[in-house]
C-alpha cells in the first residue's frame, strides 16, 4: 500500500532526506482511514492555527531568530 501510494500521489519523486515525513503522512492517513470524523479533524486544525500565535519562518525552519530590525521576523 505504501509503494501504491508514493507512485500514485507523488509520482515516485520522493528524496531520501524527506522520506520520514512521508512516512509520517502515509501513517496519519492510514490510521484514519476509517474515521468517522475526518472533517472534524480539518476542522479542529484550522481552529488551533487560528487560535495559536504566529510563528515566524525561522522558527519553523529551524533557523536562529537573531533580533532584526523587523519585529515580524
Amino acid at each position: 500500500m505504501l509503494k501504491r501510494w508514493l507512485v500514485g500521489t507523488h509520482q515516485g519523486a520522493v528524496s531520501l532526506q524527506h522520506l520520514d515525513y512521508y512516512l509520517d503522512e502515509f501513517t496519519f492517513r492510514f490510521n484514519r482511514r476509517k474515521s468517522h470524523s475526518r472533517g472534524k479533524l480539518f476542522y479542529r486544525l484550522l481552529q488551533q492555527a487560528v487560535a495559536g500565535e504566529p510563528v515566524p519562518y525561522k522558527a519553523v525552519v529551524g533557523g536562529t531568530l537573531a533580533k532584526s530590525r523587523d519585529p515580524n521576523l
